[in-house]
């Protein structure tokens, strides 16, 4: 009985120590991206993306805010802005992008010098001020040339 006893108390106490040494890396963008922007595209361009630099942010939210950011690896080019539109400031919200509508996404591309402009859907910008911006979208886009659809959707933080 008391060998029962004394086996069960080592197997517990090696399970104890066993899930302290254990440790758990929680990732606060699941893709990996350290970067300004991580966006994932499908359709036409079929990709996830890594926008590492950004290359113009304008704050003006009497007018337009705008965040420009690049991938210096591929390239490729994300724009991202929201205007005022009846004599309201730009604040965090939810905006719809489209023809006539005050949220505008698009991904530039390099290699075939086409670039998808938003058509429809939303970019949710949750906080901004003079020196950053952070917020979502979730657009389809149509490439000006080619005339072909992607669904381009991710997140932004300068």
């Amino acid at each position: 009985m008391k060998l029962k006893k004394l086996m069960y108390l080592v197997v517990i106490s090696l399970g104890v120590m066993i899930l302290m040494s254990t440790t758990c890396k929680k990732d606060d963008d699941p893709s990996g991206c350290s970067g300004v922007a991580s966006a994932t595209s499908t359709g036409e361009i079929s990709q996830s993306f890594c926008f590492d630099e950004v290359t113009s942010f304008t704050y003006d939210p009497e007018n337009y805010i705008s965040f420009w950011a690049k991938e210096t690896s591929t390239d490729y080019g994300f724009d991202m802005s929201v205007y005022a539109q009846n004599d309201q400031s730009i604040t965090p919200g939810t905006y719809q992008c489209g023809p006539d509508n005050p949220g505008f996404v698009e991904l530039i591309t390099t290699h075939d010098g086409d670039f998808y402009k938003s058509k429809s859907g939303t970019v949710t910008i949750t906080s901004a001020n003079a020196t950053s911006m952070s917020g979502s979208f979730n657009v389809t886009c149509e490439g000006y040339y080619s005339k072909k659809t992607i669904n381009f959707s991710g997140t932004f933080s300068n």
